[in-house]
């Protein structure tokens, strides 16, 4: 948009003169109208101007509402809805407004001697085509001046700014309401309806100085300024902030006026429109027989509605008003249709054509239509083609392609202003989403557009690359052109004959261009070519664009076509600049694109022999030669001769590169002949060299093949002539000798290959270690006396092979193999013929055994080993275990066996600590040992075992409180003792029952069992009683083991009202019925809650058994709390028995306390039922002694509290009479 006047392409904004804060002075754009000071009106103030530092930031506050730097977009420059901005412009107290009328005609004195006076005496505008001082007088459409006009010099606001002072100055005042007045004065005479407002700046708030009201309304009375929408009072502001706050509150107030304006100009243009056209001073003689005709007048009309819409950043409206205009221009009466096409007014039409469409595109974008912009840029193009056809001087001219090239930039840069997601580089060039790569490439078709329209992918409007590419063609071929115009038509017009210069003007489309003596001097500068200047800057724009977006491809392809057109220009330096970045990164070479990368090739390998690039010249001659379309030139039979011969160096110059780099002549594939070998055995390798150079082209000759495997071992074939192997074809050599093991292996065979021949090298290897090797690179070698060349294959795809050549009776066969990755082979380990066993396994293992094992070893190699051993664990286990090997920590350590003969044994002790939780213990014996022969290979043979480890028993528990026979301690009363002693508590005694279930299939002997205190509370004491316990035997079949255990629980203290909490475990030691260790084991018990404040209710029998009549029941009713109770005793009637005591019975108890209370009972005859009750269990009666707490209502529980009484689950307490 650089060549078009500034004025019409820029973006129209509501002009806004800031007079009184000082004057800055700006670069008016060219085309602009000197503003002189005899004609328009001059506006001038004598008040002095706002210098203060408030002054400062407000004028930096309505400078931040100035849009002429914002993207040209509805967010950015929001419409009359929103907040508009303008076009701010600071003046000083004096300025000048352009005339609004031209000046009147001179008239001529008639026959009589008096003034001539014309038929109409109107005046119009100084740039109407009715004015004969205007530029465009009489026929032209418009002139850049009138939007110069509205954009510089005529404001729709005129904000002018005065200092207040508080003190009483009179004369201030006054000379503020002189200067207002006057100003209103000046825009009303010059005509234009610009709005005013007044901004009063004080030193001092009204609140602090209430003088200051008078003086405002003094003002306000003398001026008659609306003080709502014409007159502001700006008070002291303490902050930046109030400052912005005042400035934006003051500017949404005078917005509504500035549309305003707008709007008045728009009816008047309307107006006029509407007469069709104004009646011109002059007659058409005056006037040459020349006047604007009335689609000329219809398009000057839409064009000012147009803009003053723009002005009101109304852009739909404004596009409509555009569109019109173009639609008016193109008619068959426009202006572009009847005037003629060598007159300069429609070179003017075409200019004002091109601005009315760069604003319609402009206007669709701000309104979201990119499918309607897009389509609009290319129907203009292609119906302004069709124009230039017909009346102009044809498409087929370098005129043209310039125009072409400019319009597609302009294009790219109205996207750019326009702020559109596709013109905002993504952050990351590749993006997963597919959706977010497309946003950013180009945009989707907006919504409004119906679905059945067919829309092509170039109606989407692309980001800005596609178009700095169109451009870039473009000017190529204005570039072609250029260099296609005779020689006699580039001699300047000062040189030329007058026919010669007349036929260019006919020939030659110069619009906005150069003449052909400019656009192609004589002679053709290699190094000044302007076109080339040109291309580059497109390129590098569209290239930064693709690149941006991940469109690689697009990027180098338009960077190739730059370097083609430097290169036909004979830059040589430059055009090597571009391709070799190009050469090294493209991705035509992994995407096989010959037809792009042969012509980079050639260009770039022309470019190194101009400018003597010695690394450069062989590399591409080498790649050429690998796409097989190319050939050495004649006479030449060898490349490194060739590079000899073309590049000249001093010194000895090499070139390394790889598969992943470069293209190859030679293609290498390699291939194991077995799948998988073991340590030591040699297995068939073969390495196949194929030449893919033209069937013209030169013997390639590698000095040597270099083969590295990833055990870092290497094979090198060197060449070496051999003048009977075949010469073409395919040819299958066996390298002699070649089976070793060493790391680095050198073979010779002659490596020479012609053009479509084939060869393939067999030979031998060995490995030592089981491994998996595979062949990690392949090198091919070139060497003479002054440069080297080495080409590094490491891509597994280019190097694989399915196949292998085999020689069938002097018959070369190609077989497949039948297994995919043929670059890999499996080493296996040699079989080891070491033998373990494990001596004294179980079935089964018990929790806390002691496990003994021995492992021994059998050696039953033809030789002598030497061997050791280690343990390691399998998986992860919860419990620990403690693994000897005799005596020593055996997990993870080797242990040492030392030299075993053939057929010769070794004995191991292995000992298991099992841990005290039952677990699945597994862990592996790894016998690693070097037979004498080959002390390097290592053999490795293995034992797994698993330990199942169980717990052998399992238990039931009953438990119970017993009755302690001693008293207890006195709560009002001490003993001598327990003075002594004070801090003793109650002592209590319980009973704990266990029956023992054997849960294995092994027979045991079980030597003890015991109780074992694990945990209790410091302040409580626990004594154990031993108890009496016999050896016994138990297995599966044997049901239970039963034992009772006998305990005594003490508080510290009398005050100590805690129950107490006990850890107790069943300890056992037994061992094996079948012999073995003894062992120890524990089975927790669940802990136990002992109450040591609540009170219960115990009974025992007293007297013998043997006196049957009579037998002493005795309850004991204990208290261990702090509070007096009362219990109510009742003990029911029963067929069994008759008693004597009280069979009810109220009871108090005093605090830590006890009583006792006897029945005597007499049992009687067992009848039927009662002999058929269990003999073994003897005979029992059940009494029914209910005991309730009269204050709580609670019944209590009565146990058991000596022998021959039990807890029955459904009876209750029962008591034996009889055994």
């Amino acid at each position: 948009m650089e060549v078009y006047p500034p004025a019409y392409v820029e973006h129209d904004l509501p002009l806004v003169f800031l007079s009184g804060l000082g004057e800055q002075t700006e670069d008016h754009p060219s085309g602009q109208p000197p503003v002189r000071p005899e004609s328009g009106t001059r506006i001038n103030t004598s008040s002095a101007e706002c210098t203060s530092d408030r002054a400062k930031q407000l004028l930096k506050e309505l400078l931040q509402h100035d849009g002429r730097q914002e993207s040209w977009n509805a967010s950015a420059l929001p419409g009359p809805t929103g907040s508009l901005k303008y076009q701010m412009k600071v003046t000083g107290r004096t300025f000048n407004l352009p005339a609004r009328k031209a000046a009147p005609l001179p008239q001529s004195p008639g026959e009589d001697g008096m003034p001539t006076h014309h038929r109409s005496s109107e005046l119009h505008s100084t740039l109407s085509p009715l004015s004969p001082g205007s530029p465009i007088y009489p026929d032209g459409v418009m002139t850049p001046l009138w939007f110069a006009k509205h954009q510089q010099l005529v404001p729709s606001l005129l904000i002018a700014f005065f200092n207040v002072s508080a003190s009483d100055d009179t004369a201030q005042n006054e000379q503020i309401q002189v200067d207002i007045n006057a100003v209103r004065t000046a825009l009303s005479r010059s005509g234009y309806k610009s709005r005013f407002a007044v901004v009063l700046m004080s030193d001092k708030s009204i609140l602090h100085a209430p003088e200051l009201e008078d003086r405002l309304s003094a003002i306000r009375r003398a001026t008659t300024m609306d003080p709502k929408t014409g007159l502001f009072f700006m008070p002291p502001m303490s902050s930046q902030a109030e400052i912005a706050a005042f400035v934006h509150s003051m500017l949404q107030t005078l917005q509504p006026l500035v549309v305003e304006y707008y709007r008045d100009l728009t009816k008047h243009a309307r107006r006029k429109k509407t007469r069709a056209g104004s009646t011109s001073v002059v007659s058409p003689v005056e006037r040459g027989g020349h006047a604007l005709s009335g689609p000329g007048w219809n398009v000057r009309y839409e064009v000012k509605q147009g803009a003053f819409a723009q002005f009101r950043q109304e852009m739909d409206v404004a596009e409509r008003h555009y569109s019109t205009a173009i639609e008016a221009l193109f008619s068959s009466e426009g202006v572009l249709e009847t005037t003629p096409s060598w007159s300069p007014r429609w070179s003017e039409a075409r200019l004002l054509c091109d601005i009315l469409a760069v604003r319609t595109v402009r206007c669709q974008l701000w309104t979201a239509q990119t499918t309607g912009a897009a389509v609009s840029w290319v129907n203009y193009k292609f119906r302004f083609r069709d124009l230039v056809d017909r009346r102009g001087k044809g498409s087929e001219t370098y005129g043209w392609q310039a125009w072409e090239s400019r319009w597609a930039k302009i294009m790219a840069q109205l996207i750019r202003r326009a702020a559109l997601p596709i013109s905002q580089p993504p952050l990351q060039a590749s993006s997963d989403s597919v959706e977010l790569a497309a946003s950013n490439i180009f945009a989707p078709a907006e919504k409004s557009s119906s679905t059945t329209d067919r829309t092509t992918p170039f109606d989407l409007l692309h980001h800005p690359g596609y178009w700095l590419r169109l451009s870039f063609h473009a000017a190529v071929a204005r570039r072609e052109k250029a260099l296609n115009i005779p020689e006699e038509d580039r001699i300047p017009p000062s040189q030329s004959p007058a026919s010669a210069v007349a036929h260019r003007s006919r020939t030659y489309d110069t619009y906005l261009a150069l003449e052909p003596h400019e656009e192609c001097t004589v002679p053709l500068p290699s190094h000044n070519d302007h076109h080339l200047t040109v291309l580059q800057e497109l390129a590098d724009e569209a290239a930064q664009e693709f690149t941006s977006r991940g469109q690689i491809r697009s990027a180098e392809r338009i960077r190739f076509e730059l370097a083609r057109q430097i290169v036909s220009a004979g830059r040589y330096e430059d055009a090597s600049t571009i391709l070799q970045p190009l050469w090294e990164d493209c991705t035509w070479r992994e995407n096989d694109w010959d037809n792009l990368l042969h012509p980079l090739l050639e260009m770039l390998h022309k470019c190194a022999a101009h400018v003597h690039h010695a690394e450069v010249f062989m590399s591409t001659a080498w790649e050429l030669l690998g796409l097989g379309l190319w050939s050495l030139p004649k006479g030449q039979s060898d490349l490194l001769a060739y590079v000899e011969d073309s590049i000249t160096s001093s010194e000895k110059f090499g070139v390394k590169m790889s598969d992943r780099q470069r293209q190859s002549p030679i293609k290498v594939s390699f291939a194991f002949g077995d799948k998988q070998t073991r340590v030591g055995e040699p297995v068939q390798c073969q390495v196949s060299l194929k030449s893919q150079v033209a069937p013209d082209a030169v013997t390639l000759q590698p000095s040597e093949v270099e083969l590295t495997f990833s055990d870092s071992r290497s094979v090198t074939i060197t060449h070496k002539r051999n003048e009977e192997q075949k010469q073409e074809g395919v040819s299958l050599v066996d390298l002699a000798g070649s089976e070793t093991n060493e790391v680095s292996l050198t073979l010779e065979a002659d490596l020479n290959l012609p053009p479509s021949t084939q060869r393939a090298y067999n030979f031998l290897l060995s490995f030592r270690e089981s491994t998996e090797v595979r062949l990690s690179s392949a090198t091919v070698k070139l060497d003479s006396h002054t440069c080297t060349l080495e080409h590094c294959f490491t891509d597994q795809q280019l190097l694989k092979t399915s196949s292998m050549y085999l020689r069938n009776r002097d018959v070369l066969e190609e077989r497949q193999l039948p297994w995919p990755d043929t670059m890999s082979l499996c080493i296996l380990p040699k079989p080891p013929k070491m033998q373990i066993a494990l001596l004294g396994l179980h079935k089964q293992y018990y929790v806390d055994e002691h496990i003994h094992l021995a492992l021994q070893l059998t050696n039953s190699e033809a030789e002598a080993v030497n061997a050791s051993a280690v343990l390691r664990e399998v998986g992860k286990s919860s419990s620990s275990f403690m693994v000897y090997w005799d005596d020593r920590e055996a997990v993870d350590h080797d242990i040492s066996i030392g030299r075993l003969d053939h057929d010769g044994s070794h004995t191991v002790d292995l000992r298991v600590e099992a841990p005290s939780e039952a677990v699945m213990y597994t862990f592996e014996v790894e016998i690693k040992y070097f037979l004498e022969s080959d002390a390097d290979t290592p053999l490795v043979k293995a034992l797994s075992v698993e330990l199942n480890i169980l717990n052998p028993f399992a238990a039931k528990y009953s438990f119970g409180p017993l009755l302690h026979a001693d008293p207890w301690p006195g709560y009002f009363s001490k003993s001598r003792d327990q003075a002594e002693n004070s801090s003793e508590g109650i002592p209590h005694q319980w009973r704990l029952g266990a029956e023992l279930t054997c849960t294995s299939e092994d027979n045991f002997i079980v030597r003890r069992m015991g109780l074992v205190l694990d945990q209790i509370p410091e302040s409580t004491t626990c004594d154990i009683a031993e108890a009496d316990f016999e050896e016994q035997r138990m297995s599966k079949d044997k049901q239970t083991l039963a034992s009772d255990f006998q305990f005594i629980t003490r508080k510290a203290s009398l005050d100590d009202r805690r129950p107490t909490e006990l850890e107790l475990s069943l300890e056992l030691e037994w061992c094996r019925e079948a012999g073995g260790s003894e062992t120890t084991s524990r089975l927790r018990i669940p802990r136990l809650q002992l109450p040591s404040s609540e009170p219960r209710v115990l009974c025992t029998v007293g007297g013998s058994v043997a006196d049957t009549d009579q037998i002493l029941l005795r309850y004991h009713l204990e208290n261990p709390s702090t509070h007096f109770l009362t219990f109510a005793m009742t003990l029911g009637a029963s067929e069994d028995f008759a008693f004597s005591g009280p069979k009810h019975r109220a009871l108090s108890l005093a605090p830590f306390s006890r009583l006792s209370v006897d029945y005597r009972l007499l049992v009687h005859e067992r009848g039927e039922q009662g002999a058929q009750e269990n003999q073994s269990e003897g005979r029992w009666i059940w009494p029914a002694l209910e005991v309730v707490d009269s204050y709580y209502q609670k019944t209590l529980k009565v146990h058991s509290g000596g022998p021959r009484v039990k807890i029955d689950e459904n009876r209750g307490l029962g008591v034996q009479v009889e055994k």
